[in-house]
């Protein structure tokens, strides 16, 4: 559960503004990282969505993509950046096209970056857009203790890998178990081409949300620590992240992100939209580019970042004013 770290209003489901949680601070207008305030123009405003690969997990603070792809383009651009990382825990595709209608699109980016989570079209039911409100979300209790998700993540450290990935598979067994006992479909191993065609769908609608508001889109390919299922740290890995996903074996969902990553593409191509897959960079730092399944270490999280900035940058419309700079350090 998000808890009293998500606000609930009038534009959309977001960060609350001002809340902080383990590293993790959000400013007053809703977004992971510092204050902003508005540039002169020229200037280049970005805004990340995405779901925790986006908002960040295990990164140091300021580790995260959305901060790296900020640090990379401020020292190649000759005008003033700003990335506002509009990602939190699990925001699925449809609730991201409404903050980007009603929250993000008034701000009017320049461009849009969209990292999408394919494997939430793998829930039990198709995701859609979470409802707003029409009354704020109220304050988070006084009484809130920040000490206990840093102590719960210190024991769970302290337990071995072995035991916790035993742990992991009898929940999993469990869950299918569930599912198969109220008939809503026991475990599943073929790619489920419904969800797929769902997903390049709302990808489409995005697009179109984006290009609408003036915002230039760029789509990023979902990028995943599988460069192989034989070692023993990929399979317990690969089996933690099928807890998430009970209904589906490890290797449906190696096999649906690979085709939601061709079908991100597709939507790229018929759109005439720049597309960044670090697929082959990120697997050659094998798994110091990644902490668990999907989520990026600090390594990880600056190769990405750099990815995109270097995408955008050469991009003609997007990247306006940043180049590689000259031997002077001007572009």
């Amino acid at each position: 559960s998000l808890g009293h770290r998500v606000a609930r209003d009038a534009p959309a489901i977001h960060a609350r503004p001002g809340g902080a949680f383990r590293q993790f601070v959000i400013n007053r207008r809703g977004f992971r990282g510092p204050e902003t305030a508005a540039l002169p123009e020229p200037a280049l405003v970005i805004a990340a969505s995405g779901a925790s690969e986006t908002f960040g997990l295990s990164e140091r603070d300021g580790g995260e993509w959305p901060r790296q792809l900020e640090d990379t383009l401020r020292a190649r651009c000759a005008v003033p950046v700003q990335v506002l990382n509009a990602g939190f825990a699990g925001m699925a595709l449809p609730t991201v096209i409404q903050d980007v209608e009603r929250r993000l699109a008034p701000l009017r980016p320049d461009v849009g970056v969209y990292y999408p989570t394919p494997a939430q079209y793998l829930e039990a039911e198709r995701p859609v857009a979470t409802p707003p409100v029409t009354h704020p979300t109220p304050p988070p209790p006084p009484w809130r203790l920040r000490a206990v998700p840093r102590t719960r993540d210190a024991l769970k450290r302290a337990v071995p890998e072995a035991a916790l990935d035993l742990v992991r598979r009898l929940d999993t067994r469990r869950q299918r178990q569930a599912l198969a006992d109220a008939q809503t479909g026991a475990h599943a191993d073929t790619v489920p081409r419904d969800r797929l065609a769902a997903y390049e769908e709302d990808l489409r609608r995005l697009v179109g949300v984006y290009r609408r508001a003036g915002i230039t889109p760029v789509l990023v390919v979902h990028q995943h620590r599988f460069a192989d299922t034989v070692s023993q740290e990929a399979r317990r890995t690969l089996r933690a992240w099928e807890r998430f996903y009970p209904r589906y074996s490890g290797r449906v969902l190696l096999a649906f992100d690979d085709s939601a990553a061709v079908r991100t593409r597709w939507v790229a191509r018929d759109s005439q939209l720049l597309v960044v897959a670090p697929r082959a960079a990120l697997r050659a730092r094998g798994t110091a580019a990644f902490a668990d399944f999907s989520h990026f270490t600090d390594d990880g999280a600056a190769l990405f970042g750099g990815a995109v900035a270097a995408a955008v940058a050469a991009h003609p419309d997007a990247g306006a004013g940043c180049r590689a700079p000259g031997p002077a350090g001007r572009p």
